[in-house]
């Protein structure tokens, strides 16, 4: 019988405490405990050319992660994370034999909690498994050479398709894992990281709510005729802002709750919810929704770190980062979209915001739709929208504003440039 855990130490790493495990491959660690000086590191034994899947099991704790080589290369590092609990998992083509390290981290961030724990298991794939991942792998190749690529959406229509051939959830189950999942784009393997997306989870959200994505079938196949509309996009970007590097945009369906975020090389288009309506939409309002989604993620692509010597204040940060984002994105699609509620409660609401400035608690302005009862979500977006707005506004020099805007690392330096709360308010 092999041992699963072979040895545990502690011992310091530049400062920190390191929790260190020997875990054996197809058998599930130990939890690890994690907190803001203690990170983990788990080590095993990989062969050579083949294919594995890790899964980092967090247990009340955001993690990041990174899998170095026995040199101390770093081969993988992972997007941010986007819940405290459940798997975070990649999978990984081992270059050569030897000892890898994967060294897991608490996310630094404020509402992630202080400490927490986290297991490891490390799925080595059967011959059968790897032809059949090289064999789709090949199939990919075109379309992952693509700007764009939107050939997950017929995908995941297959597994939804194929539905009502499965007798049973784990059927379901099984038929986004084979005909979505595992057929996934370099983007789509992305968005799966970022949004820690799962076969269960997909079949749990279709089941929710089908009409959803029955709704919104019938607009998916006119994104691929966004290429013209992203270039578009690209074109005025780069004369606003000469530093623009562009992004590859992925267009994937998930499980109902993102319209768009970013990886570290895509911008990733949640279609079902970027498209979703109660009434019918026009193609022409197809191509507006996603021209003003791939815009707005667009400038996240280009937003710089926050400076460690600014002040620390996570909700007005945040709201910036956001609303300079809506407001970017007015620049280069020529459209604005008024928030009627924000324009007429501006200084009720500016009055309330500076009350929690520097709250790493968004749940009253960010990311919260649909959770209000009396009034709109998302008036975090609102607020950065205004404050960014007004920096512009008193901006002699517009081209450094936009500069300014885009690269922006100290919110309060710029809250206060931008005089935004001087400003008479209705």
């Amino acid at each position: 019988m092999r041992l699963i855990f072979l040895c545990m130490t502690l011992f310091h790493l530049s400062g920190a405490l390191l929790a260190q495990q020997t875990v054996i491959i197809d058998q599930q660690s130990p939890d690890a405990i994690l907190n803001k000086k203690m990170p983990a590191t788990f080590s095993f034994n990989l062969n050579q050319h083949h294919f594995y899947k890790i899964s980092i099991l967090q247990k009340n704790i955001a993690v990041i992660y990174t899998l170095f080589d026995e040199t101390g290369k770093q081969l993988v590092i992972s997007n941010e994370p986007s819940n405290i609990d459940g798997d975070r998992e990649f999978e990984f083509f081992t270059p050569s034999k030897g000892k890898y390290k994967l060294l897991v981290e608490r996310f630094e961030h404020p509402i992630n909690p202080d400490s927490g724990k986290a297991n490891v298991f490390i799925k080595q794939f059967s011959e059968k498994e790897i032809a059949l991942k090289k064999k789709i792998k090949q199939e990919l190749e075109p379309e992952n050479k693509k700007a764009v690529t939107t050939i997950d959406l017929d995908h995941f229509w297959e597994a939804f398709d194929n539905l009502k051939n499965c007798k049973t959830y784990e059927d379901s189950v099984n038929s986004f894992q084979t005909l979505y999942l595992d057929r996934a784009t370099n983007g789509l393997l992305d968005f799966k990281s970022v949004r820690e997306f799962t076969a269960k989870k997909f079949a749990d959200a279709v089941a929710q709510n089908p009409q959803v994505y029955e709704n919104v079938r019938q607009y998916t196949t006119l994104v691929k005729k966004t290429v013209p509309v992203i270039n578009k996009v690209y074109e005025r970007f780069k004369v606003l802002y000469p530093n623009f590097k562009p992004f590859k945009v992925c267009f994937a369906i998930g499980i109902n709750n993102t319209g768009g975020t970013v990886s570290n090389r895509f911008v990733l288009i949640g279609t079902e919810v970027t498209l979703k309506d109660t009434k019918a939409i026009t193609e022409m309002e197809v191509m507006n929704r996603i021209e003003g989604m791939i815009a707005h993620e667009s400038v996240h692509t280009q937003q710089k770190s926050l400076d460690s010597n600014s002040i620390q204040c996570p909700l007005l940060h945040t709201s910036i980062m956001e609303g300079s984002c809506d407001f970017i994105g007015e620049l280069i699609t020529g459209r604005t979209a008024q928030n009627k509620y924000g324009a007429a409660h501006e200084k009720e609401l500016w009055d309330l915001f500076k009350a929690e400035l520097c709250t790493g608690d968004f749940k009253n302005w960010l990311y919260n739709g649909g959770s209000l009862k009396d009034k709109p979500g998302d008036l975090g977006y609102y607020i950065g929208y205004e404050i960014t707005k007004e920096y512009y506004r008193n901006s002699a020099d517009k081209k450094q504003a936009i500069i300014d805007i885009i690269e922006i690392n100290n919110p309060m330096q710029f809250l206060e440039k931008s005089r935004y709360d001087k400003k008479q308010k209705p």
